[in-house]
């Protein structure tokens, strides 16, 4: 309970500095209120406890969203169920999160490139996945038209050998986190003003582009369902924003600018609470 507090302390002061250093969270004034940015909804892990609950809140906003799915979640025949509903809502497209999801063991994981291109391959079989989009697991790496980053090192054998196979990977700017009793962190109001100061400020892989990282997991409950919804249409309502689907993002881009503010913790943000790249198996959450 006592790191629960505390990551829900951190993620605050953080929210708290984007509205301070970012002008209320608001950026800059856009003559005529013209689209600035975009927003890339993302939500990993599902299906689990939760990806009804999202399902439903893209179908009732009408937004696009990205679930990058883990074959070995969609075994009980409950989430596989959510599965088949992420595949009949129009405004969802599934992606590839690998079929193990690392069991929780990244190190180890990517200690064996090989074994991790077969994992994203049974994955794409198991589930019948289109493309070749994936994100890796536990790990923040972007293999995009020839641009590359890693933000762990230990992933770049294995994030090259994925791309030379046709893979194209997508990490993340932003990543909404939750406690380890699975409650998102923050308000959706908080996560709104940290969303527009970083695209204000620059700190987005591909500038004016953001991506966000949310996890199934998170919205077990009505109350998380709301709290994602009202982030929605804080979104939607901004005239700077687009909500766009992933196959809008794009592939190549300008040389990134020196960021407008110094300090790493502005680039992401501090880890607070359990994220992507804790090392936990994220079926712990749906037991």
């Amino acid at each position: 309970m006592q790191k629960e507090r505390r990551a829900i302390l951190k993620w605050g002061s953080m929210a708290a500095a984007a509205w301070l250093l970012g002008g209320c969270g608001q950026g800059p004034a856009v003559p005529g209120g013209s689209e600035r940015y975009s927003v890339y909804l993302s939500s990993d892990d599902g299906p689990l406890r939760g990806s009804a609950n999202l399902d439903a809140a893209i179908r009732e906003t009408k937004v696009p969203l990205t679930a990058f799915v883990v074959g070995k979640h969609a075994r009980p025949s409950l989430f596989h169920s959510y599965l088949e509903g992420y595949r009949n809502n129009p405004y969802i497209n599934l992606a590839n999160h690998s079929y193990t999801h690392a069991n929780g063991r990244y190190i180890d994981y990517y200690l064996h490139p090989g074994r991790v291109l077969a994992d994203f391959e049974k994955n794409r079989a198991v589930l019948g996945l289109v493309d070749r989009r994936g994100r890796l697991p536990g790990r923040d790496s972007w293999r995009l038209g020839g641009r590359a980053y890693d933000a762990d090192r230990s992933a770049r054998a294995a994030a090259d050998l994925l791309a030379a196979n046709g893979y194209t990977l997508y990490g993340w700017d932003l990543e909404w986190t939750h406690t380890h009793s699975g409650r998102p962190i923050g308000t959706a109001e908080d996560l709104y003003r940290r969303i527009k100061f970083q695209l204000h400020r620059g700190h987005t892989y591909t500038p004016g582009h953001l991506m966000l990282l949310m996890h199934d997991q998170m919205f077990g409950t009505l109350s998380a369902k709301r709290e994602l919804k009202r982030l929605i249409t804080l979104l939607k309502s901004d005239p700077q924003i687009r909500l766009r689907p992933l196959a809008d993002y794009p592939l190549s881009a300008p040389p990134r600018e020196a960021p407008a503010t110094q300090g790493p913790w502005l680039i992401k943000g501090s880890p607070t609470g359990v994220g992507e790249t804790t090392p936990v198996d994220p079926l712990h959450f749906s037991r």
